[in-house]
């Protein structure tokens, strides 16, 4: 009879699953509101300061722990019901009403707002008055117009503008609209520059997107 032929219980190597990569939370910062993570640029940033006060950072460059809410209405309204404010702070905070953190966050976007057009100026990438803005409204990336801007002129801008594409928003009234081109009143002003369109468009947004009740 034959010898059995002997047994290799020599084991090979172990297969390694391979790993998943996950994605990166670097720079992200998590809503106080709905809980998911968005980059930190593209939310509302809030301090507590030292009598418990909550405080909207306008620029998010406030020192600090900080926390976040989207720009929603409805975020704003769940961080509130959910107390979650003191929570991020880890302190006693005052209360925080929903109406006077929306008023200061729509504050910091029309300051923000005002900003990006006196830039805008001083770089010479506007365009106002209403025969100037309707001849050369083919180089307009963006229309703002006065929110108490007359009837009639703002009717023959808006569809001269429909006409190019050109998307039209509203912000302040004539005065401060004029005030940031460093002009008497205007009925409404024409960014040429692509890059601070965008910027005044995203704004615009997130003005609309904290106003609009859940």
């Amino acid at each position: 009879m034959s010898e059995a032929a002997p047994v290799n219980t020599t084991r090979g190597p172990k297969r390694r699953t391979p790993r998943i990569a996950r994605p990166s939370t670097k720079g992200l910062r998590s809503c106080l509101g709905c809980r998911e993570r968005f980059e930190r640029d593209t939310l509302i940033r809030v301090v507590c300061d030292p009598t418990g006060l909550v405080l909207v950072d306008r620029y998010l460059k406030a020192p600090g722990r900080g926390a976040h809410l989207c720009y929603s209405r409805a975020c704003i309204d769940n961080a509130i019901k959910r107390r979650a404010f003191g929570r991020a702070f880890d302190c006693a905070v005052q209360p925080v009403d929903a109406e006077t953190l929306v008023a200061a966050t729509t504050l910091s976007i029309e300051t923000r707002l005002e900003d990006a057009l006196a830039l805008a100026r001083r770089a010479g990438f506007v365009r106002s008055g209403t025969d100037v803005l309707e001849r050369e409204m083919a180089r307009v990336s963006v229309l703002v117009m006065a929110a108490d801007a007359a009837p009639a002129s703002a009717d023959r801008l808006t569809r001269r503008a429909a006409a190019l594409g050109v998307p039209v928003v509203t912000h302040a009234d004539r005065d401060r609209l004029g005030h940031s081109q460093g002009q008497e009143a205007r009925i409404a002003v024409g960014i040429t520059d692509a890059g601070l369109a965008r910027r005044v468009l995203e704004e615009v947004d997130r003005r609309h997107r904290v106003s609009v009740a859940a």
